[in-house]
């Protein structure tokens, strides 16, 4: 019942140049992402999940300043990265965490990764909550038939082929309290306006870790600078293709209403 986090992360990012080796109240993006993860019960391992590209050695030296694990995979397979640590470490359960997600919440991560084991689900995630907010839980045996089912180079999009009730046992994690309900809004870091919210974020929560509650409390009192998302933005999808933010809303919330709903 091994459980490993596996933190997607290269150096190569090009809207916001080395997003993740970005330093923010004194630490890297990637670090405190390192520090929330470490916050969640019942993981084993984690693992910066990375490339053999050259640019991406600096992750090892971050990885061993933080005692944390490193793999080095192939430059556009995510999904092989996390298949090859899944056998490193036998592990039944991967967790999938993106590099740019700084403010991945630990106790809904927790609580997900507690309900996707007694639920008995292959993929498990945290909605109605802005991007950058939550991580996905995978089964690894399911993991490895969507590996067979897609092209491995397009599994940058992974959980746009796994969040998928129809093939695999789907549950998601849906918040109680309608103020913590926020399908258009961002807390990932892609670009220089989303850096901006962030910076602003820190400069106005006085905690050593700051929970999404947190920056919803904050939301309360402040205008969080680029925390909206404008139902027109265009988002990217596999194959250069690109959707609608509000229709991209309509087809998760079709497949949430197919999935498994644990209420937190």
């Amino acid at each position: 019942m091994k459980t490993v986090a596996c933190i997607i992360a290269r150096t190569n990012s090009t809207r916001l140049p080395q997003k993740v080796l970005l330093e923010v109240n004194g630490r890297r993006v990637i670090e405190h992402i390192i520090d929330r993860i470490k916050k969640v019960k019942d993981i084993d391992e984690i693992y910066i999940a990375t490339s053999t590209h050259p640019d991406d050695k600096i992750l090892g030296e971050i990885a061993s300043q933080n005692n944390i694990r490193i793999h080095y995979g192939s430059e556009t397979s995510v999904i092989d990265r996390m298949l090859e640590i899944s056998e490193k470490e036998n592990a039944k359960s991967l967790i999938r965490i993106t590099g740019d997600n700084i403010f991945t919440d630990p106790e809904i991560l927790e609580m997900t990764l507690a309900a996707h084991n007694e639920l008995k689900a292959e993929y498990s995630r945290a909605e109605k909550l802005p991007i950058g907010t939550t991580a996905e839980v995978i089964d690894v045996e399911a993991l490895r038939r969507c590996y067979y089912s897609i092209d491995p180079e397009k599994s940058e999009y992974l959980f746009y082929y796994i969040f998928d009730p129809t093939k695999y046992k789907t549950l998601v994690m849906l918040p109680k309290d309608n103020n913590l309900i926020k399908e258009y809004g961002s807390l990932t870091v892609d670009t220089p306006n989303d850096m901006e919210r962030t910076e602003y974020i820190f400069n106005n929560i006085d905690s050593k870790m700051i929970l999404y509650r947190d920056i919803v409390e904050l939301s309360h009192n402040k205008k969080i600078p680029y925390y909206e998302i404008n139902k027109d933005t265009k988002i990217k999808l596999p194959d250069n293709d690109s959707i609608k933010y509000g229709d991209f809303r309509n087809l998760l919330d079709k497949r949430i209403d197919k999935s498994q709903q644990f209420f937190y």
